[in-house]
């Protein structure tokens, strides 16, 4: 693929015109810079002078596309040793430093580049440049760190090696990329990791780590003039080095093209921890230059499956499951993948004849309203990442490194929608490429910015719901959130998932072509049901409720509203929509069976930690008819708590929702929502077996009761403990990848905990420790310091959580459900901030003696 050569000054012009309403077409808008520093860095600037914080991220083009079998995961553990110390800081003083400004410092490694993010409140945002300029530039690599570190990402590794999907990755990149480095994993292998040196590592860094192999996005509230100065002091002052690619014959990296001989006839067979064998099937794509070519295809592929598995069906009665296309992208080469989930072994070969005669020939066009929805999608989402520095660098660290600025601002341009689209109707899908048959294993071991505008609350009375609105002046968003009461009880008068069923019906219905025509211009974005395993979505996952989220443009507030008052009011799922739930849903499921270990850890821990849901016996089986009688009572407005931000003053928010009310249906359940319940340790518990597999799963935890007034404290010391606790385990030891640790409060109960997954060699070793970790002989060495990190810290990352509008409704409505206070969730943060030194130690000395441990370990 080659580089993006759309023209600088327009693409940008354009693009930031639309963004931010710039009405001269000759030159970039206010609050938006380009530019590059003498010594090679290149910079983009965006002021967001409505959010807290600023977050500079520092895109290093290099990644594992560079890498050869002898440096595979070179990117990856350099990307992890440059948190351990540089020329003026150690390790433990370079994470104290970053938790002490409230920042955070993190960093993901691709496959063209390494990503690292510094985002701090905006008053703190030149100490952060300091600590990232002397990572990126002054890291000393300690050789007492390595070993530390190797087994730190050996661990990742692992965790990756027990994901199923994962594993279909690498088989699939391996396939598809041989004799190229995106054939190798990014991680790296045991094998790699375990042989590298710290020296071949120090000389990756000293090649790549220079000013001209780097780009600079700076996004939030700052001033231009103190933020060049202290790029131009910190960052460009920093010499510029010649790189040095691998040559190796028949060994491509970068953005070299490499021999694409595949014959579809030599049918490639691979192993995987899943549940199901699946059939992967590869066409070879023309190297368009836009993203959005290929976000349209696999757009309009999927919406040709059902006639697809209709047509297979007749072919292969009773031998397929469900059929997916998603498209893999490279700069070096691109395909659209069928993925084919079987319930049986049949003939490959014949199935990939028949799917690519149906192929081809198939118009992937889109029309014009598609091309209209996706274009206003892009402006929102960009007005949605711009209010999260880290995730617009997340999101956009790859095409910084394979196409430079121009291309992630002409990305958000919209226009880009249709060349694609004019491209792609030429596309014609006729021979495959390769395919892969994945086989499951057949031995499976189965300074804190919180918010300061003004909220107002509506109480619910006369069938409407509780509407809390908060008003945001500079904010180009509509953000709601709709919190849904009594989820569980209601899913247990009329069937199990009955919430998940009913949301994905109204998604369906909220997508559909006639619905998305009339919401066009309000560029709705609607989550119905989340991942939870991305980080901060899961916030909203509580058996106790359910959520609709959207997100749109502020354009019409009042129209916006009024239109979904009444989709909501008229909303009855189809049959045809029930049924397309339950297939998502299965399908969802199809790639979770993988990890057995897991499992069964997860289920013993939670049998015995929590109390059995207070309406958890699902006795009806849900039908069609059972979700219809469910949405009487769950998706009534009197079962609604609504949270609304947007620039739009409270009271004439109320007055949209002045005829959203329910009548008729009485509500089952009143009062407070209900929450998870410990149950009462009483006694010593220990629960220890053998599971097999990459990884062990161990819990070690004791209960205490506590007083509801201690909680904010009891919070200080759980940050305290879980800082010590996982930075010896992980940090000096090495031990584990992902962990928790620290003290999980519910009612007047208390859980002090640790729990983690290593590998299995490492439990004699590390289960021993874990009483030691609950005493107080650390108590005289705790600092006012050590606290004010820790909290700073913490506050830091509830900040993170609470960046975006639909996130700040969330949590009006969580605090009001709950705890009947929409304030709740400020004032707990605001006392936390306040909590004193002498009331740590006084908690530490009362509570940190173990009795009755619970322990828990699946090796």
């Amino acid at each position: 693929m080659k580089i993006l050569k759309i023209s600088f000054l327009i693409a940008c012009t354009i693009f930031l015109s639309n963004i931010f309403g710039s009405t001269n077409n000759s030159s970039l808008p206010n609050g938006v810079e380009i530019y590059q520093l003498d010594n090679g860095i290149q910079v983009l600037l965006i002021q967001k002078p409505n959010i807290p914080m600023v977050g500079i991220n520092t895109v290093v083009k290099v990644g594992s596309a560079y890498e050869t079998f002898a440096t595979s995961g070179m990117s990856h553990m350099l990307e992890h040793l440059l948190f351990n110390g540089t020329t003026t800081m150690k390790q433990k003083e370079l994470y104290d430093a970053v938790d002490l400004i409230g920042g955070y410092n993190n960093a993901n490694t691709s496959e063209y580049y390494t990503n690292f993010m510094m985002v701090t409140p905006a008053e703190n945002i030149e100490e952060g440049m300091k600590i990232q300029s002397a990572m990126l530039f002054d890291s000393v690599l300690p050789k007492k760190k390595f070993v530390k570190e190797k087994g730190i990402v050996l661990e990742e590794i692992a965790k990756t090696l027990a994901n199923p999907q994962s594993q279909v990755e690498r088989n699939t990149n391996a396939v598809l990329f041989k004799g190229h480095a995106l054939s190798l994993p990014t991680l790296g292998t045991y094998e790699t990791i375990k042989h590298m040196t710290r020296d071949e590592v120090y000389n990756f860094y000293k090649n790549y780590y220079v000013p001209n192999n780097m780009i600079i996005n700076v996004i939030g509230n700052f001033n231009f003039k103190t933020m060049h100065k202290l790029l131009k002091q910190l960052y460009g002052s920093k010499k510029p080095g010649s790189i040095v690619y691998p040559e190796l014959p028949q060994w491509s990296t970068g953005f070299e093209s490499y021999s694409l001989n595949n014959d579809i006839r030599n049918l490639y067979h691979k192993f995987y921890k899943g549940k199901n064998l699946q059939y992967q099937i590869f066409y070879k794509l023309p190297n368009v230059s836009l993203q959005e070519y290929y976000d349209l295809l696999e757009e309009a592929a999927n919406g040709k499956t059902e006639k697809l598995k209709k047509y297979l069906d007749d072919k292969f009665p009773g031998s397929i499951k469900s059929l997916r296309f998603s498209t893999v992208t490279s700069p070096v080469a691109n395909f659209l993948e069928v993925k084919i989930i079987l319930i049986k072994n049949i003939d490959y070969l014949k199935l990939n004849k028949y799917l690519t005669s149906q192929l081809n020939g198939q118009y992937f066009a889109a029309n014009k309203f598609t091309i209209e929805s996706e274009s206003i999608k892009a402006v929102t989402d960009f007005y949605k990442n711009t209010e999260k520095p880290h995730m617009f660098g997340i999101f956009n660290a790859d095409k910084f490194a394979e196409y430079g600025i121009e291309s992630v601002l002409s990305s958000y341009n919209g226009s880009n929608y249709a060349k694609a689209n004019n491209q792609l109707k030429n596309l014609n899908v006729s021979k495959a490429y390769s395919s892969i048959v994945e086989h499951p294993f057949l031995t499976q071991n189965k300074k804190m910015g919180m918010m300061t505008t003004a909220v107002k609350l509506f109480k619910a009375e006369n069938g409407k719901p509780a509407l809390i609105v908060k008003q945001a002046p500079r904010s180009n968003l509509l953000a709601i959130h709709y919190l849904l009461k009594y989820k569980s009880a209601y899913e247990s008068k009329f069937g199990k998932n009955a919430a998940e069923y009913w949301n994905d019906a109204f998604g369906q219905r909220m997508n559909s072509p006639e619905i998305k025509k009339q919401t066009i211009k309000y560029g709705f974005d609607f989550t119905v049901n989340d991942n939870p395993y991305i980080p901060m979505d899961n916030i909203y996952l509580d058996p106790t409720f359910g959520y609709i989220r959207i997100e749109g443009l502020a354009n019409d507030v009042k129209s916006a509203i009024e239109f979904l008052n009444k989709q909501m009011l008229n909303f009855v799922p189809t049959k045809e929509e029930f049924n397309k739930a339950k297939q998502n849903f299965a399908y969802s499921g199809m790639m979770s069976h993988g990890n057995k270990a897991k499992k069964l850890f997860n289920k013993k821990l939670s049998g015995i930690l929590y109390k059995k849901g207070k309406y958890n016996n699902y006795k009806e089986k849900l039908t069609y008819d059972k979700l219809l009688e469910f949405g009487k009572y769950y998706f009534n407005p009197q079962n609604m708590i609504i949270s609304v931000v947007s620039p739009t003053m409270p009271a004439k928010v109320k007055e949209y929702f002045s005829d959203f009310s329910s009548s008729g249906t009485k509500a089952l359940f009143t009062g407070a929502g209900y929450q998870k319940e410990f149950n009462a340790i009483t006694s010593s518990i220990k629960f220890d077996t053998t599971a097999g597999g990459e990884q062990a799963y161990l819990y070690f935890g004791y209960q205490k009761k506590i007083n509801d007034k201690d909680k904010p404290v009891l919070k200080a010391l759980s940050l305290i403990l879980s800082d010590k606790i996982v930075f010896d385990i992980r940090e000096k030891q090495g031990l584990a990848y992902r962990m928790s640790a620290g003290i999980d409060a519910i009612g007047n109960k208390a859980m002090f905990y640790i729990n983690m997954g290593t590998r299995p060699e490492n439990t004699n070793k590390i289960i021993p420790q874990f009483p030691k970790y609950f005493t107080t002989k650390f108590l005289s060495k705790i600092t006012e310091k050590d606290l004010r990190k820790s909290v700073n810290m913490y506050l830091g990352r509830m900040m993170f959580r609470r960046l975006s509008s639909v996130n700040q409704a969330y949590y009006l409505g969580h605090s009001y459900y709950f705890y009947n206070d929409i304030n709740y969730d400020k004032n707990f943060l605001q006392n936390l901030k306040n909590v004193n030194l002498d009331d740590v130690k006084r908690l530490a000395k009362k509570y940190l003696n173990v009795k009755y441990p619970i322990e828990v370990f699946v090796r």
